[in-house]
C-alpha cells in the first residue's frame, strides 16, 4: 500500500496573492461611442446643409416642341439643390427667349443651354425654312404639331378635275404651326432641303399642296443642328 505525501502547506506569501485585477475597457467603448455619436452627428449637419443650399432654375412650363421659338411663357421655375448639373438659372431666362428648341422637351424638365439654339444658327447648312398655307383638305385630320415629319405632294388639277400627287418632299419637319388668316387655314414653316424649297414654295404659292404625317420614328431629309 503505498502512502500519499501529505499535502503541503501553503506558505503565507501564497496564501496572501489575490488574482490580478481585469482591466476595465469600459472607458475605451464610451470613447468610441461617442466619437460615433459626433461623426454621425457632423454628417447629418453637412446634409442638411447641402439640402438648404438650392437655386432657382428653369423648368419647361408646358410642353415645348423640336424647332418651336420659346417664349417666356414657356419657362417655368423650379427650385433644387445645387448639385452642379448642367441647368440654366432663373435669372438667365431672357437669354434664352427667342431661341429654338434643339428637341423635344416634356413639360417639367430641368432645361439645359443644349436644349435651345440661337434663331439664326439653327438652320442646318443647304437647308431653308419655307412657309405652306393648307386648308383642311390638304393636311391629315389628325393634329399637326411643332416637329412632326411630314411628306410634301404637289396636287395640281387635271382638266378632267382629278388630282394627282407627285411627291415634292419625302419626309421634312415642321418647324412651327400656325393659324393663318381665321378659317380653318394652317400655317406651317417646314425645314427642307434647299433642292427641293423652290418646287414647293410653288406649289404652295398656287395653293396646290398637300402634306401627310409620317410616323414619328422617321428621319427627316434634313433636321435641327444640336450643337
Amino acid at each position: 500500500m503505498t502512502a500519499t505525501a501529505p499535502a503541503r502547506p501553503l506558505s503565507a506569501e501564497g496564501r496572501g496573492r489575490l488574482p490580478a485585477p481585469v482591466r476595465d475597457r469600459r472607458p475605451a467603448l464610451a470613447a468610441l461611442a461617442l466619437l460615433l455619436v459626433l461623426g454621425g452627428a457632423l454628417t447629418s449637419a453637412l446634409i442638411a446643409y447641402r439640402s438648404g443650399d438650392r437655386v432657382d432654375v428653369l423648368v419647361a412650363r408646358v410642353d415645348i416642341e423640336i424647332g418651336a421659338v420659346v417664349t417666356a411663357a414657356d419657362f417655368g421655375v423650379a427650385r433644387v439643390a445645387a448639385t452642379g448639373a448642367a441647368t440654366i438659372e432663373a435669372a438667365a431666362a431672357q437669354n434664352f427667349v427667342g431661341t429654338s428648341a434643339t428637341t423635344r422637351i416634356p413639360a417639367g424638365t430641368l432645361l439645359n443651354r443644349s436644349m435651345f439654339l440661337s434663331a439664326s444658327g439653327v438652320v442646318p447648312l443647304r437647308s431653308v425654312v419655307v412657309g405652306v398655307v393648307l386648308s383642311a383638305s390638304q393636311r391629315p385630320a389628325v393634329e399637326l404639331r411643332a416637329g412632326d415629319v411630314v411628306r410634301v405632294f404637289l396636287v395640281p388639277r387635271d382638266t378632267s378635275g382629278v388630282t394627282t400627287g407627285t411627291v415634292l418632299a419625302s419626309a421634312v419637319r415642321v418647324a412651327e404651326i400656325g393659324t393663318s388668316g381665321g378659317g380653318d387655314a394652317l400655317r406651317l414653316s417646314l425645314l427642307v432641303p434647299e433642292s427641293a424649297a423652290t418646287a414647293i414654295v410653288g406649289a404652295a404659292a398656287t395653293n396646290s399642296i398637300a402634306v401627310t404625317r409620317l410616323a414619328p420614328e422617321t428621319l427627316p431629309a434634313v433636321d435641327f443642328r444640336t450643337e
